[in-house]
């Protein structure tokens, strides 16, 4: 009997240790729930609600070709290599099969799992499931790690082939194994649903649908609506510009290489895609990730000179955090993220940096509140988009390039939509004064004044982070 243990890989089809563990063999399938683990690293509650409904479509999709799910609880990933070895014992397992994650304490994991099952003679097999190029594979010339994505994704197309683009079909059906699979519901933890009597907030069927049916149906829609014309309209909010796949991307319902070939299918310059170089931004961090374990314990990436002297003001943080800074598009954006989980890319950069840059709070803060809130909680891309916009991370946005969110809201807002629609009380203002209203209006509106002057913000954060990297002069 093989064991296939799921994690980030929540799929059939294009799942490389379900697909060869099956070719070896007859399979049993396993989940661990870690609820005391999943809290330590801010895991938010939509994001593990996405995570059980996926997981009840993937147990109907493996009872379909008789492939059992077992479902372990372990508090802390400590307990998982008892627990595992236990279940292996108990259906007589010869392999446990996985896909690697690539933050520290699932990579520490993994190896005790693996150290575990070799002491009792039963092999590990891992494979690259979440990526095209596995870590350290995609090299400079000098034989190290790119620490810029433009050179980076230029190697990463080089090395690509047909073989590596390729998606896995479904493993084959299977005879009755006699295992009897567990009942998710039972098992699943209340405390941690969105849907429990204790939480305001419900989860967003609508947005967020878990079935493999709906899922793909999402994705030829925007391949067909939005691929082509993605690097003119990705920057507007208030435009559907955008995939939205990245909720299951992050928990692999849907894996990068089904993603690459259907926009391959849709158009014959697939290569140039700007749409492709988000699914390789996404690969740049987890290859950052794997590399430098450090990023998994909150460090910068880069080697600053002197620390940043963070103010991290409280009432500026709270006003931050729940969109009330005084700053339409940065409001609009925080309640974005509160009401569905999600934010759009361009407000993602946009609140990060006038969090880190404008307000000079730790984007630490500001990485551990997006993880407590996001459906598509990353810790790779969250990390590296965090780091990018304070300014410490690799190829990051350079420490002098400052966000005016007045700037930024009248060029990728111009009408006011997308501050309309999550702002209601400015929604009678007109399209200039929207974007910065007057006290008067604000007043009238119930809308707060801006918490910080931005002239003075941005003189600063220069000041300040011009000594930080070792620039003052």
């Amino acid at each position: 009997m093989q064991l296939v243990w799921f994690r980030n890989d929540l799929r059939t089809e294009d799942n490389p240790a379900l697909f060869y563990a099956r070719e070896n063999g007859e399979c049993c399938c396993v989940f661990v729930i870690s609820t005391k683990q999943w809290t330590q690293h801010n895991d938010a509650p939509i994001k593990l609600n996405l995570i059980y409904r996926r997981l009840k479509a993937l147990q109907s999709e493996l009872d379909k070709i008789n492939i059992p799910l077992k479902v372990l609880c372990c508090d802390s990933y400590q307990e998982i290599p008892k627990a595992l070895l236990k279940l292996a014992k108990s259906i007589k397992c010869s392999a446990l099969w996985f896909n690697q994650e690539y933050p520290l304490n699932e990579s520490l994991r993994d190896k005790a799992v693996e150290a575990a099952l070799a002491e009792r003679g039963i092999d590990a097999k891992s494979f690259h499931g979440d990526l095209f190029h596995p870590p350290g594979t995609v090299k400079t010339q000098s034989d190290t790690t790119y620490h810029v994505f433009t050179p980076f994704a230029r190697q990463w197309k080089k090395q690509l082939t047909d073989a590596l683009i390729t998606p896995l079909p479904k493993p084959k059906k299977q005879s009755e194994t006699g295992i009897k699979g567990d009942d998710i519901d039972k098992l699943w933890p209340t405390d941690i649903s969105m849907n429990n009597d204790a939480s305001d907030e419900k989860y967003r069927e609508d947005l967020w649908p878990a079935s493999t049916k709906a899922l793909q149906l999402k994705l030829h829609k925007f391949i067909a609506n939005a691929a082509l014309d993605y690097k003119e309209i990705r920057d507007f909010p208030g435009i559907a510009g955008t995939s939205t796949l990245s909720p299951y991307l992050m928990c692999g319902a849907i894996s990068a290489k089904q993603c690459l070939l259907s926009l391959r299918h849709k158009t014959g310059e697939w290569l140039e895609s700007t749409w492709l170089n988000e699914l390789i931004w996404r690969e740049f961090y987890r290859h950052l990730t794997s590399t430098y374990p450090y990023l998994s314990r909150g460090e910068s990436f880069k080697a600053l000179k002197a620390p940043i002297p963070w103010v991290n003001d409280d009432k500026q943080w709270q006003a931050w955090c729940t969109g009330q800074t005084g700053y339409p598009i940065v409001d609009a954006a925080m309640r974005q993220l509160l009401q569905t989980g999600w934010m759009h890319n361009r407000l993602r950069m946009i609140v990060a940096a006038f969090l880190t840059k404008l307000l000079l709070v730790d984007w630490r803060k500001g990485e551990q509140f997006f993880m407590q809130h996001l459906v598509d909680g990353d810790y790779a891309s969250n990390n590296g988009g965090w780091q990018w916009a304070a300014s410490t991370g690799a190829d990051a946005a350079p420490y002098f390039r400052i966000f005016n969110p007045l700037r930024q809201s009248e060029r990728f807002d111009s009408e006011g939509t997308f501050i309309k629609k999550l702002l209601p009380e400015l929604a009678n203002l007109d399209k200039k004064s929207i974007h910065n209203p007057s006290t008067e209006q604000r007043k009238a509106c119930n809308y707060p004044e801006p918490i910080v002057d931005y002239k003075f913000a941005r003189e600063r954060a220069l000041a300040e982070y011009a000594t930080a990297m070792g620039k003052a002069k």
